[in-house]
């Protein structure tokens, strides 16, 4: 898959093509349902397939205070797009040169690319204050002539599928949620760090995760069933993301996991940690030894949630 970052370099890319519109933030099902029609289209037609989206939110440019935290660093992002079979990915900077272009501009400096079809969803929307959506585009591609594909939003028992949708839903720690949205696990990926050692004194070792990216999203405040992948291995384990108030760590919220059936050293090692389920939200246990044994209860309930995971569904 070729990556061009800027408009100016459109010119190294020019055949037929079919492009996909959209910010694509959290590549969830219906991201992918805009993607996957233009493939198809692509395919039956014998042309390439282009994703254009941006490398920031647009909101971090138009309005900093309310640009939301990513659910895809920008190097996983095109790692989807990737796998998905796409020719080329225009991951653009939204700078205030595209923020001011209008729809008709933005059109016309797509033009080099030579599309022959534009695919997007029925909430697109583009160019200056956003006066671009599916019915200028309508009328666009009658008078460019070019193809307009528009897919209706995906719901979920009632619930439209959004990015903002997930995030609330992985805030609110309702990951089962967000992960059938998502058509994936939600993941975050970091470095193994020095902690306090306090689960290794209960028996309860744990890694201590210092994030790649600060910008992505954090599930709610609990203990989590989760896989842990590194080295080419997936192993199953327990996420917390809490404040450990047992002991009075009241000032940073950490994100540590324990690895089931390991027990080497990972300091250093960049793990991905996948959430699947809620156990139960952070308590305050009297004693360690209380927070023992309900870590152990935790252990047992995780270890017959992934049973009967494998057993009925994958993400």
């Amino acid at each position: 898959m070729e990556i061009i970052h800027s408009l100016e370099e459109l010119h190294r890319f020019n055949v037929p093509c079919v492009i996909a519109l959209g910010t694509f933030d959290g590549l969830h099902l219906g991201h992918y349902d805009v993607i996957k029609t233009a493939k198809e289209y692509a395919v039956s037609h014998g042309q390439k397939l282009v994703v254009f989206t941006f490398s920031n939110h647009p909101l971090s440019l138009i309005k900093p205070e309310l640009a939301p935290e990513a659910l895809l660093p920008p190097f996983e992002k095109q790692c989807y797009i990737k796998r998905m079979g796409v020719d080329v990915l225009l991951d653009i900077v939204f700078d205030e040169h595209l923020a001011r272009m209008t729809p008709e501009d933005f059109l016309a400096t797509l033009r080099v690319l030579d599309y022959r079809c534009l695919v997007i969803g029925e909430n697109f929307s583009f160019g200056f204050h956003g006066e671009g959506n599916s019915r200028t585009l309508q009328r666009s591609a009658r008078e460019i002539g070019f193809k307009l594909i528009v897919r209706p939003l995906i719901s979920d028992e009632g619930t439209i599928v959004s990015s903002t949708e997930i995030r609330r839903r992985i805030l609110a720690g309702d990951i089962e949620a967000a992960n059938k949205m998502l058509g994936r696990a939600y993941s975050l990926c970091g470095i193994v760090v020095k902690g306090k050692q306090r689960g290794r004194e209960i028996g309860f070792p744990t890694a201590n995760i210092e994030l790649d990216n600060s910008d992505v999203i954090i599930p709610g405040v609990g203990v989590y069933a989760a896989k842990v992948l590194f080295d080419g291995r997936e192993y199953e384990g327990m996420a917390n993301i809490g404040r450990n108030p047992t002991f009075g760590d009241l000032t940073r919220t950490s994100i540590e996991v324990n690895i089931f059936d390991y027990a080497g050293d990972l300091y250093g090692r960049k793990l991905i940690i996948s959430f699947y389920h809620l156990l139960r939200r952070e308590e305050k246990f009297p004693s360690a030894e209380m927070l023992k044994k309900r870590i152990e209860q935790d252990k047992e309930i995780c270890r017959e949630y992934f049973i009967n995971f494998s057993k009925n569904y994958r993400i």
